[in-house]
This record gives structure tokens, sequence and C-alpha cells, in this order.
């Protein structure tokens, strides 16, 4: 993606857009050495073509497919298109953009190679039970313990806990952790199937795909702003920051949420 990045530039020049490529090659840069960052145990680096993992692996950051459909993007996502929407962490004042779903785009090889496959029981050795909310509901639920996504949970359950019951009501019961299953519009395989993902309370969630809509989506949200920023604070993104909007999802995806 990079290399390709670089052929283009010269082209620019002449069409006097070098500034915007050269832009997008360094936010790519960026967006790689936070991947890199974010999973210490598993990745070693990366250079223009390839993110190296530390067993030696390599996999590719692009396929060299352009100008992908958004159906593509979200069935075959390389390395480069997961990491090119950037997720607005904190506040935001409006409904995100048509087709904006930032962290929605998955490689597919690149979470199973970190997590394993679930249909060839890989995922269920290192899942680990913890309690939820164990002051308010206190029921065991299950997720990985790779990369300390339990451990990053535990504390986002204390926090929650420790919540305004007209707050933390939106937290529980939950509508489920791992799960091997596929994604329901994409058929593509789900965060709950890798343990690092969470639905929280659907009876106060929004999910566009429930809702009948024909044309644009009318964007929905009822889960406080309390409970997302302690997700976000411990490597969480929060799928109603989605134009596909699903607000009772988040997922453990700290490379979305480093500082840039």
């Amino acid at each position: 993606m990079l290399t390709k990045v670089c052929s283009v530039v010269a082209l620019a020049m002449l069409a006097g857009g070098t500034t915007t490529v050269l832009a997008q090659g360094d936010r790519l840069r960026g967006a790689l050495d936070n991947l890199v960052a974010a999973y210490p145990d598993a990745l070693a680096g990366h250079d223009d073509k390839v993110l190296r993992w530390r067993d030696g692996i390599a996999t590719p950051i692009s396929d060299d497919v352009e100008n992908k459909s958004f159906r593509d993007l979200l069935r075959h996502a390389s390395i480069a298109d997961q990491l090119r929407i950037p997720y607005p962490r904190g506040a935001f004042a409006k409904p995100p953009a048509v087709d904006a779903d930032p962290g929605r785009f998955r490689n597919t090889e690149f979470f199973t190679k970190m997590y394993g496959d679930c249909q060839k029981g890989e995922v269920s050795p290192r899942l680990v039970s913890l309690d939820w909310l164990p002051k308010t509901w206190g029921k065991a639920i299950r997720v990985t313990s790779i990369n300390g996504v339990d451990a990053q949970l535990r504390a986002v359950s204390a926090e929650i806990d420790v919540l305004p019951d007209k707050i933390k009501r939106a937290a529980y019961p939950i509508a489920g952790t791992y799960n091997c299953r596929t994604v329901a519009d994409t058929g593509q395989p789900s965060p709950h199937g890798y343990g690092i993902a969470i639905d929280l309370n659907t009876a106060l969630s929004d999910y566009w795909y429930w809702r009948p809509h024909d044309g644009a989506i009318a964007y929905r949200n009822r889960m406080p702003a309390a409970i997302v920023a302690i997700f976000e604070k411990h490597g969480f993104i929060w799928g109603g920051k989605w134009y596909h909007f699903d607000t009772m999802h988040f997922e453990f995806r700290p490379e979305l949420l480093a500082d840039r």
C-alpha cells in the first residue's frame, strides 16, 4: 500500500495533489505504528509492504485491489483497509457520515492469527471467566485473555459498577460476549468469535439492522456517554460511532484509540 502511494506521488505532483497523497501515506504509517504498539506481544514491526509478527510470519499490508466498494471492504478488507477510517475518540457532535464505520473493516487473517479460529476450537482454550458488574449484576461472562482483554474488561466493569443506577442500567443484562458466529449482515467472522467483544443491554440499545430503512439510515442512540468513555479508556471502540450503528457493541481495538 505504501509502495503504491509512493508510485502515485510523482503523478500527483503534476496534478497538484502532492500534499494530500503524502498525508495519506503518513497517516497509514502512523496507523501501522499504532497497530504494532497496541499488540507488542504479537507484532514485531512493519515496513511498506508487510506487517511482521514475532513468530516470523509476514502479513501483506495491501491486497493491491483499488476502488473497493463498501461491501467489498466489509468482506475482503486488507490491513490497510482495516485502518483507513480514523476512530473519533471521545464526544462527537453529530452522527457519523454515510458509510463511516471506523473499525468495522476487519482483516480476517489478522484477527484469526491473533486470537485463533473459533470454528477450529482455537479460541476457547484462552477464554477466561469474569463477573460483570459484581456489585450490581454479578453474572459470569467469558472473554479472551490474549492481549489482556480480560483485564481491561474487568477494569471497565469496576468503573461502570459505581456509576449511578440510571446510567449503568444500560450495561446489564448483557446480550453476550464470546460467541462463535458470523456478523449478521456480512457473513464474516464476528469479533465475538475471537472473544474480544461485548454487547450490552438490548432494551436500551439501537442497531441499524433491526430498524426499517429505505436509503439513508436514521441515527439513533440511547447508550450513556459515561459508559462509552469508560470503554474507550480501556481500549474498546464503540459501535455507536458507526453509520451502521450498533450501540450495544464494544470491541477491543486499542490501535484505533491511540493518540495521533
